[in-house]
């Protein structure tokens, strides 16, 4: 029992307490300086969360527990102190609760669109399998941490796809993407191109491939659009180039729409020539054709962030040796499937869709810079909302704000881009709050009282 006693009152001591707090003080800096170095999430995951802070709020709140029992019975002056510590430790319980349970995420949509979706921080895997290049089958689906436990050569990370494996041994939080198109002799690999849009006031440079498995590829350059092709589309009503693969020769067939849908030039055009679209002075010049060509994708390491790093990996399969970034997707291609790699950001789908009908910016007088921006919302059961800066929706738990939007190469708005938050543990940190300052007030009123009673105290 006295050992009991005593291992107790380790438990309730002010140096328990003095080891707990200067711990928080170590991993708030470590947490700081890593933040600084990289970024919020890596800070995040492997010190806020990692399995020291855990075991030092566990401390902590067993700390607090024993401190209120070893004080029992309670008497009227301990009702401040109780209510303070039950407070702590209810907020605690909220923040858990929060962290595990709650979503941070965004929603983006367009005018008319309908989404369901949220795209949250967490990555995921999937892996899909296709016969013919059109009915996809999902063959995998895994939330996997590559931050915390990063494969290696020595231990890669597997993905057993019937008879194949899928082996990732190298994995970068931040890395530089860097791709090479390169000619090759495979049927199943489209076209590419890489052509020049110049005029006195524009110089632009491009590389465009055609997956071998779909009809056309498409780059958006702002003035005008380059669509490659195997074979003429309609036209979408903005200045386009038009090229049209002719299978066993040298040179493509080109169509130059303006934006009235009319057609201004059509003709043949080969390497190296030069082709005026008759719209703003503008030339096209075709550098390079290749009629098979794959796109060879790596990722450098970068030490830190950067607003241009992003995470990446590199695995085998079926005898390739690939690199998959954040938010991208690699084909595979073999002799009877086609296998589909995605690596990206983790989608929760609500139990409701919102529908995109206005989105309206608001600009400072005499700028281009945004001064507000609204979304008007079909919500299901509650009609028409608007979602605004100052005016977020609550809806089945979740919470929207209007974060920010997208702009197209000219500027112009094309979608809206919504934060979304569910936080089932905000209501219990209010009350841990809410017990904290209740308790510090008591605890600070029979402080009061008590001086008033001692005596030769002035009154």
């Amino acid at each position: 029992m006295r050992i009991l006693k005593g291992k107790f009152s380790i438990l309730a001591s002010i140096r328990m307490a003095v080891f707990i707090i200067l711990s928080m003080a170590v991993i708030a800096a470590v947490g700081t300086i890593t933040e600084a170095r990289f970024d919020a999430e890596v800070a995040q995951k492997l010190v806020y969360q990692s399995i020291y802070m855990y075991i030092v709020m566990g401390l902590l709140c067993v700390n607090l527990i024993a401190v209120m029992v070893d004080r029992w019975p309670w008497k009227q002056h301990h009702m401040g102190f109780v209510l303070a510590h039950i407070g702590i430790i209810t907020l605690l319980f909220g923040a858990w609760l929060t962290q595990h349970y709650g979503v941070d995420g965004t929603l983006a949509f367009e005018t008319g669109q309908k989404r369901n979706t949220v795209s949250i921080k967490d990555r995921e895997i999937l892996v899909y399998s296709s016969m013919d290049g059109n009915n996809f089958t999902g063959l995998y689906q895994g939330n996997d941490d590559f931050l915390r436990h990063p494969p290696s050569e020595k231990d890669p990370f597997i993905i057993h796809i019937g008879k194949d494996d899928l082996r990732i041994f190298q994995y970068e939080h931040f890395a530089f993407r860097e791709s090479e198109i390169s000619p090759t002799d495979k049927p199943w690999d489209g076209a590419a191109v890489r052509f020049q849009l110049e005029n006195p006031n524009v110089n632009m440079t491009q590389w465009l491939r055609r997956e071998g498995r779909f009809r056309q590829a498409e780059i958006d350059l702002g003035p005008a659009k380059v669509i490659l092709t195997s074979s003429l589309p309609p036209p979408s009503g903005r200045n386009e180039v038009v090229l049209v693969e002719t299978p066993g020769h040298e040179e493509l067939d080109y169509v130059i729409y303006n934006k009235d849908n009319s057609i201004r030039k059509k003709g043949q055009v080969r390497q190296s020539e030069t082709v005026e679209t008759g719209w703003m002075g503008m030339k096209f010049r075709l550098l390079r054709y290749l009629p098979h060509a794959m796109e060879k994708v790596t990722y450098v390491p970068s030490p830190t962030a950067s607003p241009i790093s992003i995470s990446a990996f590199r695995f085998t399969f079926q005898g390739g040796e690939y690199w998959l970034g954040l938010d991208s997707v690699v084909r595979v291609f073999t002799d009877s499937a086609v296998y589909l790699i995605s690596y990206g950001h983790r989608r929760l789908e609500l139990a409701f869709p919102l529908t995109l009908k206005q989105f309206k910016v608001g600009m400072y007088q005499g700028t281009d810079r945004a001064s507000s921006y609204e979304s008007l919302v079909e919500v299901p059961g509650r009609g028409d909302v608007t979602i605004s800066m100052n005016e977020p929706l609550k809806h089945d738990g979740y919470t929207f704000y209007q974060s920010s939007f997208e702009k197209n190469e000219r500027g112009e708005p094309v979608a809206s881009i919504l934060s979304v938050n569910k936080d089932p543990g905000r209501w219990i940190k209010y009350i841990g709050s809410m017990l904290i300052v209740l308790g510090s007030i008591v605890l600070f009123y029979f402080k009061r009282v008590k001086w008033v009673k001692t005596p030769g105290s002035k009154t």
